[in-house]
This record gives structure tokens, sequence and C-alpha cells, in this order.
């Protein structure tokens, strides 16, 4: 019986490993083995991670507020009984306006043709 697909073309770019025959299975078997211990006696060992090291989002907004000097250290208290206290101090008041912010603010209550206008006029 005869197919109908086409034909099969070799592409000598694309690797292929050699086939495996039982009798070399075993020493291949050990090869790979050796190749995968050496491997893993060049990486250091891996640390386990600590459950307790996970990171909150409160942690995140903490570090993230320190980063971007939204938040100061205030002070930092040591008790007796080797507690650390570090007291942040920030303000979430919105910073001094700049000369477009205020103009911005004072163009806003005006109609926009009017505004359209005066801008016409000025040429």
């Amino acid at each position: 019986m005869r197919r109908n697909d086409p034909p099969y073309h070799h592409n000598p770019y694309r690797y292929q490993p050699p086939p495996i025959y039982p009798a070399q299975q075993s020493q291949y078997m050990q090869q790979q083995q050796n190749i995968q211990q050496q491997q893993n006696a060049e990486q250091p060992p891996r640390r386990a991670i600590d459950p307790q090291a996970k990171i909150t989002p409160n942690q995140i907004a903490v570090i993230t507020a320190l980063l971007t000097n939204a938040l100061r250290v205030q002070s930092i208290l040591i008790d007796k009984d080797k507690t650390i206290q570090v007291l942040l101090e920030g303000s979430l008041q919105v910073q001094k306006q700049s000369e477009l912010d205020k103009l911005v603010d004072q163009v806003r209550d005006v109609p926009v043709g009017d505004f359209i206008s005066s801008l016409l006029k000025d040429k």
C-alpha cells in the first residue's frame, strides 16, 4: 500500500542523538549520572528558604516609602531585652503646586468657548 504523504526530508542541521542500544544503555546511564554529579558538585548548595521570610504587602509598602523618601527614620530604640523599635515619619500632604498647576486651577472654571475665543484673540 502506498501512502500519499509528502516525502520525508532529513534536516542535516537538526541534531538528533544517536540511538541507544540495550547493550550501551547501562554505560550511557552511568555517564549521565557522573555528569549530573559533577554539575551538582560545582554548584554551591542551596539554602533552604525560611517560610517566615515572606514579605507582606505592608512590608512592601514601607520599603517603597523608604526608597522613595516618603518616609524617613526618626529614631531607633533598643530595649534591654534587645527589642528594636524603628520610628518612621512621613507626610501624605501634597507638595507645593507648580505655576502650571495654579494656572490650570484658574482656567478650570472658565467655560470652554470663552477660553478658546481668548486664545484666538491673542493671535
